[in-house]
């Protein structure tokens, strides 16, 4: 499996990479990179075509993506296409600010699969 695996918080991870963490059989911790299920008309539209979106952790793969996805909700992953969300450069209160960089993935579920969200 490719999963990044960190070592416990007193052995040297920093509490800024452990974004949602679990631990394994082995007391390793195990860093998740699905963030949330991305809600909008677009990602709802898409649960008919047997699509998915999620927010994803900006160092995510393709691999670790479905690994995550298929041990989380229990289904099989066909196919998973990623996109970036580079930051917007705009000004507030006269100064130059950027929006964060966000990574979508979009899963594609084997036909007859499919995940509940609320």
């Amino acid at each position: 499996m490719a999963m990044k695996i960190f070592k416990n918080k007193e052995e040297g991870t920093s509490s800024a990479t452990a974004a949602v963490s679990s631990t394994n059989a082995n007391g390793a911790v195990v860093r998740s990179v699905i963030k949330r299920p991305h809600m909008s008309e677009k990602a709802f539209g898409l649960h008919a075509q047997n699509q998915y979106v999620f927010i994803v952790d900006n160092s995510a793969n393709k691999t670790l993506v479905k690994e995550e996805v298929e041990r989380r909700y229990h289904v099989k992953v066909v196919d998973v296409s990623m996109v970036v969300n580079k930051g917007k450069v705009k000004m507030f209160r006269g100064r130059r600010g950027k929006a964060s960089i966000s990574k979508k993935a979009y899963v594609t579920l084997k036909e007859g699969d499919k995940i509940e969200i609320a």
